[in-house]
């Protein structure tokens, strides 16, 4: 088996599995969205975040050793991997001008994306319309964070990181505001404010809208790409797990996909796909292809425990059902000329959420 298929193998594992921490590996990023209650590492060229809560990972048989300038990936009391972590960020050592902690309001994914969550709030949050894999109210419960970041708050914090820690590309998200149109402006003036101080490229993320004129607005902001996350392409499964996000349907979410793509251009338009939710292989797969042909990248991720929410305990899918839903994706994806690595910026081009991406660039090579 070649180097790159053992470790795209493995990363598979760990992310359907999850890693035990040892004494002094830390405990990795806590509650949020992307990748909470996870552990960055990088694997060559890869990189990944990997679980480290919940059942599946306290029992998992891989492990995370760290001695001095090493980290060594144990699988049953055997090492099977030596693995660079990503380490905390020296931005996160500083405070704005007003005095709040620069990681209350951005944190690092991955090597290079600045990511926050500009309004840490969600309309469905209380009651029963809440997604019931999402964290977003975790960590403003344990005041990690605050409740809206302002644009001039994350375009100080962009400088710092793009000064102190090479950051590249910038992933912007929120909470549902009881008016959707509300968030989406906010998010694209935070974008102007980090274009404007940086010139990074910014993502944004964000629920489609019935106002095509949308996507022209958030262009004329500075934002490069855009993600609406769909999470399933099955209605049942939708209604049961995502119940408010549920009442915009399907055919909504694509009418949106073919507007963006119409602004920002294909490989430009993104949507998360959650495996492990009860879905069916070919449903997901023919969901995958429709937006694939219309020029949306579908990001496939294994579903990720996060704490304090019904999921919280959840096992993720197995390694093998990822490898063939990964494998089959990134087929579509060559033969239809979208890659992660020519995504300008967010969730996509960062692709520590997924595996996605490792084996894109096998598949190309």
């Amino acid at each position: 088996m070649g180097s790159s298929l053992k470790k795209a193998k493995l990363m598979v594992e760990l992310q359907s599995k999850g890693i035990r921490l040892e004494q002094g590996s830390g405990k990795g990023r806590q509650g949020g969205a992307g990748p909470a209650n996870g552990k960055g590492m990088v694997f060559g060229n890869y990189q990944i975040t990997v679980p480290t809560s919940g059942e599946c990972a306290m029992s998992s048989e891989y492990s995370l050793h760290e001695d001095g300038e090493h980290a060594l990936i144990y699988k049953d009391g055997e090492v099977v991997s030596e693995v660079e972590l990503i380490a905390p960020p020296r931005f996160y050592e500083l405070h704005t001008e007003d005095g709040v902690p620069y990681n209350k309001i951005a944190l690092l994914h991955g090597r290079d994306c600045l990511a926050s969550t500009v309004i840490q709030t969600c309309s469905r949050w209380h009651g029963g319309e809440r997604c019931q894999f999402c964290g977003i109210g975790t960590s403003l419960d344990d005041e990690n964070t605050v409740p809206v970041k302002t644009p001039k708050q994350l375009a100080e914090v962009a400088g710092a990181a793009q000064r102190l820690d090479r950051v590249t590309h910038v992933t912007l998200t929120a909470g549902t505001t009881v008016n959707p149109l509300y968030g989406i402006k906010h998010l694209g003036d935070c974008a102007w404010a980090i274009k404007e101080g940086t010139g990074l490229p910014v993502h944004v993320q964000f629920e489609p809208v019935d106002d095509p004129d949308i996507y022209r607005h958030l262009k004329e902001c500075g934002v490069d790409t855009v993600g609406m996350h769909l999470e399933s392409f099955d209605q049942k499964v939708r209604e049961r797990i995502t119940p408010g996000k549920a009442k915009i349907s399907i055919e909504d979410y694509f009418k949106g996909f073919a507007g963006a793509v119409e602004v920002f251009g294909r490989n430009q338009v993104s949507t998360y796909i959650i495996i492990g939710l009860g879905e069916s292989l070919a449903d997901t797969l023919a969901g995958c292809m429709r937006c694939i042909e219309m020029g949306v990248y579908p990001f496939v991720v294994p579903l990720r425990p996060v704490k304090e929410t019904p999921f919280a305990n959840m096992a993720p899918p197995v390694p093998k059902a990822m490898a063939e839903i990964y494998g089959e994706v990134a087929r579509a994806l060559a033969d239809h000329g979208l890659s992660a690595s020519d995504s300008k910026a967010g969730c996509v081009r960062c692709g520590a959420c997924s595996v996605l991406p490792a084996f894109e660039r096998k598949k190309h090579g």
